[in-house]
């Protein structure tokens, strides 16, 4: 049997083909197409079309053994509308709906194979309602009402299947894309590589405390440098660098260059990276907004806990602080986050038994193995109805 073939469209793809490093990209280069494949499936990347060239054809790269390709300028649509059929897709898996994927899928007319959609961060207006008390540095807005309209009349249609990377994010998805309550959304909660030679009762942690993630306006990033400003009994690391509106980002964090105790430590992978959030003890976020982070669970599963103002599924308050929401640039609540880190670091017993719950948990629902089973079950389904309605 010929191996049934998936497109994964993305925005970015964390560096490969010159793309920002971002959650997204690293879900779908790092997890999806690394280990999604097998002898039964094959995954193809697609990428945005490069607007910055006038790119004649769709451009393949070979990147982590797995094909990406690039598709062509807009203005040659018809060319890529031909790549598309040529390349006769089986199934479209889209995380979340970008303007890259909604552009890939209105390129193609009758669309007549289903899109497998992985609800990761939808923000309805109320999001974006508080989004926008962030004053410091707003955050740009890429609210796109024709995008959220093309994903209600796919669903509408039955052209679209929906999972999501964690439960509290289905009301969001139904209330942005206008779903019935009734609509199936499964739960598929996103797979982390689980280091099981690390052992979170005798790995001799540190006094360390770090952010992890893109430095940019939805991060709030300067929240993280005051309270290291107020614990000069700890040290606090930045992992991570700003991509949009660079500049504006370096300026704000310039103010902060010479915190004796604050390092900056850039965009960080691998082993490095690895070895920074098993020695920390606490990852703070700071962030106006969240999903559900890939750095939560890349934490929990080296027993550091969760310092923060977001609660996603309730994973802060199981296995850390929860501060409650904080609006706006957030000076004033910048105690509640030095009263939650010093209530972990202050009372080890405790902080060693939410570590230990912390791993158990990762190891028992985030796992690569269920990953695989779940979505290659929820892949054969689509594709035979798919082809039972054909």
């Amino acid at each position: 049997m010929s191996k049934l073939k998936v497109a994964l469209l993305v925005d970015e793809y964390f560096g490969g083909t010159g793309t920002v490093y971002g959650g997204y990209g690293f879900l779908a280069r790092h997890l999806i197409a690394k280990h999604l494949p097998n002898e039964n499936i094959e995954v193809e990347v697609l990428i945005k079309k490069d607007c910055s060239k006038q790119r004649l054809i769709p451009r393949r790269y070979m990147i982590d053994g797995i094909k990406v390709y690039r598709l062509a300028a807009k203005f040659m649509d018809f060319l890529n509308i031909r790549f598309l059929k040529k390349k006769n897709y089986d199934l479209f898996l889209s995380i979340e709906m970008t303007t890259h994927s909604y552009r890939i899928l209105k390129t193609i007319p009758n669309i007549d194979k289903k899109l497998l959609f992985w609800v990761q961060d939808p923000r309805p207006d109320y999001e974006w309602d508080e989004i926008n008390t962030v004053k410091l540095f707003p955050e740009k807005s890429y609210w796109d009402s024709n995008i959220y309209q093309f994903v209600h009349d796919l669903w509408a249609a039955g052209k679209v299947s929906f999972i999501s990377q964690a439960r509290f994010l289905d009301r969001k998805a139904r209330d942005l894309y206008n779903l019935d309550d009734k609509t199936e959304i499964k739960y598929l909660p996103n797979p982390i590589e689980i280091d099981h030679n690390f052992d979170v009762e005798t790995h001799p942690k540190k006094n360390h405390i770090i952010f992890l993630g893109r430095i940019e306006s939805v991060k709030r990033g300067w929240l993280f440098c005051e309270i290291a400003k107020l614990m000069p009994e700890y040290e606090f690391f930045m992992l991570g660098q700003s991509f949009r509106q660079s500049k504006k980002n370096q300026s704000i964090m310039n103010n902060y260059l010479d915190i004796p105790n604050l390092h900056f430590v850039g965009h960080v992978e691998g082993e490095k990276k690895a070895q920074l959030i098993k020695d920390a003890k606490i990852l703070v976020n700071t962030s106006i907004h969240e999903a559900l982070p890939i750095s939560f669970l890349e934490a929990l599963s080296y027993g550091t806990l969760l310092v923060s103002c977001r609660d996603p599924d309730e994973l802060t308050s199981q296995f850390g602080v929860f501060t409650g929401t904080v609006l706006g640039d957030g000076f004033d609540k910048v105690p509640l986050f030095v009263d939650g880190i010093r209530h972990l670091m202050e009372n080890e017993p405790l902080r060693q038994e939410l570590a230990l719950k912390a791993v158990n948990y990762i190891k028992a629902t985030h796992s690569i193995e269920d990953f695989q089973k779940n979505m290659q079950e929820i892949i054969f389904k689509l594709v035979e109805e798919t082809k039972a309605q054909s």
